[in-house]
């Protein structure tokens, strides 16, 4: 059938008008696709961020400079060319490096806090081609991905990890450890970017440097004391805990406190169930060797103590005491046993609406609520929003001490953050929070507990059994801000010391942490991850963040003197020109064309 009226012509010309605007289209998608791939793993990138100001460490004096938050420093470029080198010395091969994110690129970039990260980490691959790899992994549909890089068969790798690897060495970061926090805040909001300088702190670490040591006591009647550290499989315990502190990232030592001195490369104490006394010169003016100022001076160092106790614990005055000057306190109370003594007694937890066990001595702790450090200490379990269960057993409760005042955090029903309470103090120049990490039991549901010394029950004066009910930390950590500087060419820049008290013993059991069914193994690996305490190489500091949050405001500087706040300037020109410039460009190919065609028109042609 023929089409009369020109309509075979016009046929013809919209056919082939809609296979160009198909084809067109089709190009331009491809071309977006291939050039979005193209900059991501080139870094094509304008870094529009506000020049961030830093400091940069010297010997004898400190610099200010300024740089982007994409950018690299020219400190970090110049420290890690060094590390890289060094590394290639005596090396058939040259190393290689590995920055693997656990989560598709899209939701790495649909995040500000994860962005700065994730493009930091492209920045190092453009700038290292030849060292650094990076690449990603979707631990939630495929976990198996990350097998190798797990500390233990038990633990859960989450898709806010970052994982750094070379060779058999790998380091697992939290997205958190890339910023800095203001300790004395109640808020959890950074107020800096400190990306480049976790990269090359890890990159050292994998590439050849020591790993931090975590010092176990062993002279104060604690369980492992006389077992072999090297024939773990053989312990009957708590083998599947050292395998936890070394997946960590900490090298393990035993240290005698008393006639030992602590390895200069020691970040963390730990002291588990002692059965005796640490030595302390307070109030005793005749002991020339205090443990506890031992400890005292480890802190100040801005490094972390951590100690497990519970209800069968004997009562340590010493130890309990300088851990009251931390806000803690291991619960007692003072009873009457058979034969009509006063003893001290511990309080044990009996949780039944939480409970395990069917009776409540084992139970399932409550994580914490808010915004404080001790949401922090677990904040990717949190975030993962499948919080899975901890189990605790033979609990004594922790309280934060008299002497500390309480304070309250409203709710923020915009942010759906719940109110939550923490302890602080100031003295003597030092300034110390409180928080909770695991509960047991609720306003609801309050939990029960008894006063007992050698398992049995002690009696008031007037011969009743001691006990009540209500809700009682079972982890609890303290914080004091420190600003530290370390010689032998690294520095640390307001770095909290961190106090850390656990209530119970068979939280890190072999039996619990060996089970797919609990998060024991999650919640330790994250405290004692969170505690660690890496030195951090020279003339890095962290990139302030302009408005003290990662948000869409990310892009809002604020005037310090008239407190009006405006966008950043980059971002307006950028935006003008991106925006204005193709709608002007068409808009004069458009005129150009339709009078060309009139013209043509016109003339006859």
């Amino acid at each position: 059938m023929k089409l009369g009226n020109g309509w075979e012509r016009k046929l013809r010309r919209g056919s082939a008008s809609l296979g160009l605007c198909i084809i067109v289209l089709v190009a331009v998608l491809l071309l977006n696709v291939g050039m979005t791939a193209l900059c991501t793993s080139q870094f094509w990138f304008i870094d529009l961020t506000p020049q961030s100001t830093y400091t940069v460490y010297y010997e004898h004096s400190n610099a200010q400079k300024q740089s982007g938050l994409y950018t690299l420093m020219d400190e970090t470029k110049s420290y890690l060319g060094y590390i890289i080198e060094e590394a290639n010395k005596d090396r058939e091969e040259p190393v290689k490096v590995d920055i693997i994110f656990c989560a598709e690129p899209d939701q790495l970039t649909k995040t500000d806090s994860m962005r700065y990260v994730y493009y930091t980490a492209l920045a190092l691959q453009k700038q290292f081609p030849d060292t650094i790899t990076v690449s990603w992994k979707d631990v939630w549909s495929n976990p198996s991905s990350v097998d190798m890089y797990r500390s233990t068969s038990y633990a859960t790798i989450y898709p806010s990890n970052v994982i750094v690897a070379s060779g058999t060495e790998f380091r697992i970061s939290t997205v958190r450890s890339f910023y800095t926090y203001d300790s004395e805040s109640t808020t959890d909001v950074p107020v800096g970017y400190n990306g480049q300088k976790q990269f090359v702190k890890q990159i050292l670490d994998v590439t050849g440097a020591e790993a931090p040591i975590c010092c176990l006591t062993v002279n104060h009647g604690e369980p492992f004391a006389e077992w072999d550290l090297n024939d773990r499989a053989n312990w009957p315990e708590y083998g599947e805990f050292m395998n936890v502190i070394e997946g960590a990232g900490y090298e393990i030592q035993f240290l005698d406190l008393a006639n030992e001195e602590i390895p200069e490369n020691c970040r963390l104490i730990l002291t588990f169930d002692p059965q005796t006394d640490f030595v302390s010169s307070f109030g005793n003016e005749n002991v020339t060797l205090s443990e506890t100022k031992k400890l005292d001076a480890f802190l100040d160092k801005a490094y972390s103590f951590m100690v497990f106790m519970d209800a069968d614990t004997p009562y340590l005055p010493n130890l309990e005491e300088y851990l009251t000057f931390w806000g803690i306190e291991y619960q007692r109370a003072n009873g009457q046993n058979e034969a009509d003594e006063t003893v001290k007694g511990s309080y044990v937890i009996k949780d039944a609406a939480h409970a395990l066990d069917g009776v409540g001595d084992t139970f399932i702790a409550q994580y914490p609520v808010g915004r404080g450090i001790g949401a922090a200490t677990l904040s990717d379990i949190i975030a993962a929003g499948n919080e899975p269960k901890v189990i605790f057993g033979n609990a004594i409760p922790i309280a934060y001490h008299s002497t500390y005042d309480r304070g309250y955090v409203m709710a923020d029903a915009e942010n759906g953050t719940p109110a939550y309470t923490y302890a602080f103090a100031s003295r003597d120049g030092w300034n110390r929070m409180i928080y909770d990490v695991f509960r047991t039991g609720t306003t609801e549901a309050p939990a029960n507990y008894a006063v007992m010394s050698n398992g049995a029950v002690l009696n008031d004066e007037n011969g009743a059994p001691m006990g009540g009910s209500g809700v009682f930390n079972v982890m609890t950590i303290s914080a004091e801000r420190r600003t530290v500087g370390e010689g032998m060419g690294y520095t640390t820049v307001n770095q909290p010391s961190f106090v850390c008290a656990v209530g119970s013993t068979e939280v890190a059991k072999n039996a619990l942490l060996s089970s797919t069914s609990y998060g024991n193994t999650d919640a330790l690996l994250s405290v004692l991850r969170y505690m660690g305490k890496d030195v951090n190489p020279v003339g890095l500091s962290f990139l302030a963040l302009y408005d003290m949050q990662i948000a869409d405001e990310q892009y809002m500087a604020t005037d310090s003197t008239t407190g009006v706040t405006a966008i950043a300037p980059g971002i307006i020109t950028a935006t003008v020109i991106l925006t204005v410039l193709p709608a002007v460009t068409m808009t004069v190919a458009g005129v150009v064309i339709l009078v060309k065609r009139k013209t043509r028109r016109e003339a006859g042609i």
